[in-house]
């Protein structure tokens, strides 16, 4: 402890074995309040035949509506579809130059079953298996994925931040070692003298302790630096 040099080169390498992983487990934290509640129903538009009127797209809704496995179905009528085309683009003025509305009506369905649920690709087959329906669009197919991946993502943190502690618990245990051979010979006087082990072991395992609470310490200042440095541009993230 007397080499400040020597006593810093080990903190940091304390300090990075814990703060690397550390640091990914705190950035996929901060990410995955993006990811909306996979738990909750995903909704499904159903895009219908363009050649269906108004009431055969009434019609079709009546009888989704009826299925178990729907919960709500909303109809889109393809006036209300053009406008909110037009909001979402900036092209009212040229859509409403057109002589006609070429977006067919459509169906907003919000299944009874979890996203997760496998109930969710069935009740899509039997919807577009229906007459009149042209193709459905599921909205949750890349949530799945992206949580997929942050899971896999968080697991390859835990199994990096388990070897980089125990790589620092090898570095430590190197440290104590090396201390130990340099102070052989006080040691073989001590035990001449009838030092008690616990007396003799006491200055080592309070010196692993300062090396572990030092670098500990600088981990947590280095995760504390970088929270501040990616603040800005997580929260950015929430806003749009």
């Amino acid at each position: 402890m007397a080499r400040p040099l020597a006593t810093g080169m080990v903190w940091m390498v304390v300090a990075i074995s814990l703060a690397l992983p550390g640091a990914m487990l705190l950035t996929l934290d901060n990410l995955r309040p993006l990811i909306p509640d996979l738990e909750q129903p995903a909704q499904v538009s159903v895009m219908l035949d363009g050649e269906l009127d108004l009431e055969q797209a009434e019609a079709l809704q009546r009888e989704l509506a009826a299925w178990d496995s729907v919960e709500d179905v909303t109809l889109v009528r393809r006036g209300e579809a053009l406008a909110l085309f037009g909001e979402q683009t900036g092209l009212s003025g040229l859509l409403a130059s057109l002589d006609h509305n070429p977006l067919p009506h459509a169906l907003l369905v919000t299944p009874s079953a979890p996203r997760t649920d496998t109930a969710l690709s069935q009740l899509v087959e039997a919807v577009d298996a229906l007459p009149g329906v042209d193709r459905t669009i599921v909205d949750n197919q890349w949530m799945s994925r992206l949580d997929q991946a942050l899971l896999a993502a968080e697991r390859w943190g835990l199994a990096l931040g388990a070897a980089m502690v125990l790589g620092a618990i090898l570095a430590l245990a190197n440290t104590l070692h090396l201390a130990i051979d340099a102070r052989r010979e006080e040691i073989l006087v001590l035990r001449v003298i009838g030092g008690a082990s616990g007396f003799i072991r006491r200055p080592f395992l309070y010196t692993g302790l300062y090396f572990g609470v030092g670098g500990g310490l600088l981990a947590g200042v280095m995760l504390w630096v970088l929270s501040l440095w990616i603040a800005g541009p997580v929260n950015a993230l929430f806003v749009l």
